[in-house]
């Protein structure tokens, strides 16, 4: 357990991950139990694809700045550039998988593929599913195959990964709430859709609504008519919110002053920046870089370690 000292630097980035010891990185499994680094309490982002597979735990996972509780069965899905940190009050068992860009690549070759899974949304669905124990039980046959695979490294072993990768993702997203907007078909939603990658794609170039109405070969009306109709909030709203996880991140991730961050992102007033993001966040810039300086706690019950002795 991380003891909770001020966070003063910049979090750190995991640009690779070597768990398997291989000496590259493309694609790597490891059993929570096994690990004692892990969970991680402080903010820190991975530059890869990143899967908690919890079949227990009980905790607290912020990500992106938004609270999620860690319990049982819990599954979580991270895209590269994420910021999150978690705690769990109990040793936790489960699987991490980190899966390199290139991986992904090879898994879906067109950014629309991958835009099919509902949970690797930065602008719409929810990074965290939350499985019943059958569900669970019913999947972990899947996970101990890819297990099985990356600790032998036979002849193909990436292919037989990847196939069982998909058939894993694919009945989670099966699994996804049948009421959450993102997991609806028609042209609404795939216009939607496709809004959510240009918006990542281009929030610091495109200045106007304009821009991406004609990017997409609609008009305005016809692109917030759709949006609305697919998530319930307007494609401004969508962007905005785009820019504000940028502002976190740059918050508690560089050591910029705010004028900096609010030239970085488009404002030509700082002040109007502050109360811009005042409006959406909640709380002023200053604050909000105050509160997440610290690594987050799970509560008393994680003021051990998993061998009973105090944290250093």
């Amino acid at each position: 357990m991380v003891a909770a000292l001020p966070q003063t630097e910049p979090f750190p980035t995991f640009e690779t991950s070597d768990f398997s010891g291989a000496g590259t990185f493309y694609f790597d499994l490891v059993r929570l139990q096994d690990r004692g680094d892990i969970p991680r309490g402080f903010l820190h982002r991975h530059s890869y694809y990143h899967l908690l597979w919890m079949s227990r735990a009980q905790g607290t996972h912020l990500l992106d700045f938004e609270r999620f509780e860690v319990r049982d069965h819990a599954v979580f899905f991270l895209t590269p550039g994420q910021v999150h940190a978690w705690t769990s009050s109990v040793h936790p068992h489960g699987y991490v998988l980190n899966i390199s860009t290139e991986f992904f690549a090879h898994m879906f070759p067109r950014a629309d593929d991958i835009a099919k899974f509902p949970f690797f949304h930065l602008t719409r669905g929810s990074p965290a599913l939350y499985l019943t124990r059958a569900q669970h039980d019913d999947l972990l046959p899947l996970l101990a195959q890819i297990e099985q695979e990356t600790l032998e490294r036979g002849a193909g072993c990436f292919d037989i990964v990847r196939s069982c990768l998909l058939i894993l993702l694919t009945k989670l997203r099966r699994l996804y709430p049948v009421d959450a907007p993102a997991t609806g078909a028609g042209p609404s939603h795939d216009l939607t859709r496709r809004l959510g990658l240009l918006i990542e794609d281009r929030y610091l170039q495109f200045r106007t609504m304009r821009e991406y109405a004609d990017a997409l070969r609609v008009s305005e009306r016809q692109l917030n008519e759709a949006v609305k109709r697919a998530v319930g909030q307007t494609a401004s709203q969508l962007i905005q919110a785009r820019i504000v996880l940028e502002a976190k991140r740059l918050l508690t991730h560089t050591g910029k002053s705010i004028s900096e961050i609010a030239f970085q992102l488009n404002f030509e007033d700082p002040a109007y920046f502050a109360r811009f993001f005042k409006k959406h966040a909640g709380s002023t810039p200053g604050d909000f870089r105050r509160q997440y300086s610290h690594p987050i706690d799970a509560g008393p019950a994680a003021k051990k370690s998993w061998t009973g002795a105090d944290p250093s």
